[in-house]
């Protein structure tokens, strides 16, 4: 990355507040592993050049929840995402009480993809993809389509 290149965050890591995963950010000076930009605090500060890439990645365009949401304490219900590259990828929302649920008729519960959140509602769904995605942990926690 060099000065005046325009960049884009990737990653807001610890810097929530002072970073928007997807903004524009121009380099005002470098060095060998950071970068110096004015941040969304409107601060002229040192990061890490980990948080930003060239190149801007695809946003979510849409979640749809699959599933008709029966009992918001004890279910499991799958959610799609799309992006805006048209890729979309799909992961179970469950609850504690329905894994407890599997686990009084099994001796033990294995599954990729599963989002555990303490009750089923469309909003806290909605929330956690958005938190997932701000940390970059979404595409690694979904299975792609």
């Amino acid at each position: 990355m060099n000065i005046k290149d325009k960049i884009y965050c990737k990653n807001i890591g610890i810097y929530s507040g002072q970073l928007t995963k997807r903004k524009s950010y121009i380099v005002e000076e470098t060095n060998d592993e950071n970068i110096r930009i004015w941040n969304d605090e409107g601060k002229l500060r040192w990061y890490s050049d980990f948080y930003f890439s060239l190149n801007n990645e695809p946003e979510i365009t849409s979640i749809h929840i699959d599933d008709e949401i029966e009992d918001t304490e004890s279910d499991a219900i799958e959610v799609t995402i799309e992006l805006s590259n048209k890729e979309k990828y799909w992961l179970t929302f469950t609850t504690p009480k329905y894994l407890e649920k599997i686990l009084d008729e099994e001796s033990y519960f294995s599954s990729r993809h599963f989002m555990i959140i303490k009750n089923l509602s469309e909003e806290l769904i909605k929330s956690t993809i958005h938190k997932l995605d701000e940390q970059n942990e979404l595409i690694k926690s979904c299975k792609k389509i």
